[in-house]
């Protein structure tokens, strides 16, 4: 069985990109089981080993909603 790509997880392209770029080619099993989850706004509970992608399986969906987030008005006045 093959791994899913970023982008058939829903990662944007412009990700996709920039995590190609950088050798990152495919999701580790970590990724693959809660990046669209988390993207969904869901929580999300994961351990694996260190070195096995914990970071970007939080990570890429957090840059997914800020990219997606609208600016806060309110916020300007401060």
């Amino acid at each position: 069985m093959t791994s899913p790509t970023f982008a058939e997880l829903g990662v944007p392209t412009s990700i996709c990109q920039a995590l190609d770029s950088r050798g990152i080619t495919s999701p580790f099993a970590i990724q693959a089981a809660t990046i669209v989850d988390a993207m969904d706004g869901r929580d999300v509970c994961g351990r694996a080993p260190t070195g096995s992608g914990k970071t970007l399986a939080f990570g890429i969906p957090l840059v997914v909603s800020v990219g997606r987030a609208e600016p806060d008005d309110h916020a300007a006045s401060y």
